[in-house]
């Protein structure tokens, strides 16, 4: 039930001690994309179509993204040594390491959360939905909405505000879609994080393979 930058630095080290791409992703997406509370209040406050396909879609993006981008990624031997003098760490010591590292996360984290906020806050004020109600403009209003929506640091619950306000403004039940499940998933700050540990060209598949996934499940929601 984290978040997506919250769960970057826990992907961080998961991947670094296992040297394995996949499971590290799937681990990564996991945690926000399927967080409970957030599809219970997407099944409570939404229509069943758009709840189910937000958790069909979910699934597939945590099964498949890892397994697609390890598989197009070169392989990669990720060194990891035990350090000896750990063990004669005192506890007062990992604790004050623990907070630092808590620190240093929230410093780089929270200010890209609030620009998240912001950027959002002004994409739906400004984004002219009701230019995209027609069919002739579905595909594009999807199209729109995802691309926005994968790289926005969004707080956990906050897609779901979001979507609403969209459907509020008259845009397609796909576009609200697309938020639903790019926004929560994946992020700028999460990218970066999956580009220092790995290469510009995982965290790319990533965001596209996202990006692909909500384009369709928007798709598929405008035609149901």
């Amino acid at each position: 039930m984290l978040c997506s930058c919250c769960v970057a630095p826990i992907f961080t080290s998961m991947y670094e001690r296992s040297a394995r791409l996949g499971p590290s992703l799937a681990m990564m997406l996991a945690a926000p994309a399927l967080n409970p509370a957030a599809l219970i209040l997407t099944f409570m406050l939404f229509d069943y179509k758009i709840a189910t396909t937000r958790a069909a879609a979910s699934i597939a993006a945590v099964l498949f993204v890892g397994i697609i981008a390890d598989k197009m990624s070169v392989e990669m031997r990720v060194p990891w040594e035990v350090d000896d003098t750990l063990s004669n760490r005192s506890g007062r010591s990992h604790l004050l390491r623990f907070m630092g590292s808590c620190v240093q996360i929230a410093l780089r984290v929270i200010p890209l959360i609030i620009i998240g906020v912001l950027i959002s806050t002004i994409i739906v004020q400004w984004l002219p939905v009701r230019a995209f109600t027609s069919p002739q403009a579905k595909l594009a209003a999807v199209i729109v909405v995802a691309t926005f929506a994968v790289p926005l640091a969004l707080p956990t619950f906050f897609e779901i505000p979001l979507a609403f306000v969209l459907l509020g403004s008259g845009a397609p039940v796909g576009a609200a879609l697309a938020l639903l499940i790019a926004g929560p998933a994946i992020n700028l700050p999460s990218l970066f994080t999956i580009m220092r540990s790995t290469s510009l060209k995982v965290a790319a598949t990533v965001a596209a393979l996202v990006w692909v996934i909500a384009v369709v499940s928007g798709i598929l929601a405008n035609s149901l």
